[in-house]
């Protein structure tokens, strides 16, 4: 009944960067697109169950501090969460394609646009923040600081060079091997040639003169 409405899903998650994605924000593009093609959405809930029901998808659910599922009848629906969604930011259980590998490179650059993504929402909000309000500005200051420093250590930490020599270092000993094979260029061989003949050495003839004396 909702297969079109998985298959959408499916189409969703392997075009997204952050391969890891709230299942409310999946849902919400689903939901999009379902009332711009005119098929049937599930709700949210109806929606999960699904995600964990098929085999194409890795359902990763929300924990709290105790490592157990939140409270859904105490779930925050205030106009700060709406406006955190409408800036990317999505609370609640999260999925990815099961046919995605988790590898550090990949882990990397979704640390890497998290931390770029809330550097732009705080900068945003310090556009928008309100006049003579020095207490909410200095917050906000001290916000940017931490954030920009976190930014820089993260881009350090999570450079391309460096998840790249980890992936490297975290490969089987037999993918290693096939791996410096493929990339040692062969020795080329060179023609065979017939040995050259040894030139004959010449010999020099000297005609002896018998000198004559004159009498």
């Amino acid at each position: 009944m909702y297969e079109r409405c998985l298959n959408e899903a499916e189409r969703i998650l392997a075009s997204d960067k952050d391969v890891i994605i709230a299942v409310k924000k999946v849902w919400a593009e689903v939901h999009k697109q379902g009332r711009k093609q005119g098929f049937e959405i599930p709700t949210l809930a109806d929606f999960t169950a699904l995600l964990e029901g098929d085999a194409r998808f890795e359902f990763i659910p929300s924990l709290d501090e105790n490592g157990e599922p939140p409270d859904m009848s105490a779930r925050d629906d205030s106009p700060q969460e709406e406006e955190l969604e409408n800036l990317g930011f999505y609370s609640g259980d999260r999925v990815k394609l099961r046919s995605v590998e988790l590898t550090p490179e990949v882990i990397g650059n979704l640390i890497r646009r998290k931390v770029d993504k809330t550097m732009d929402a705080l900068t945003r909000a310090w556009e928008r923040r309100p006049e003579g309000d020095q207490e909410t500005e200095d917050q906000l200051l001290d916000i940017l600081a931490k954030t920009q420093k976190l930014q820089r250590e993260v881009k350090s930490t999570f450079s391309k060079d460096k998840m790249k020599q980890l992936e490297d270092a975290l490969q089987p000993a037999g993918k290693k091997n096939d791996t410096a094979k493929s990339k040692t260029k062969p020795l080329k061989k060179k023609p065979h040639t017939a040995p050259k003949k040894p030139k004959a050495k010449k010999t020099a003839t000297r005609t002896r003169v018998k000198k004559t004396r004159r009498t």
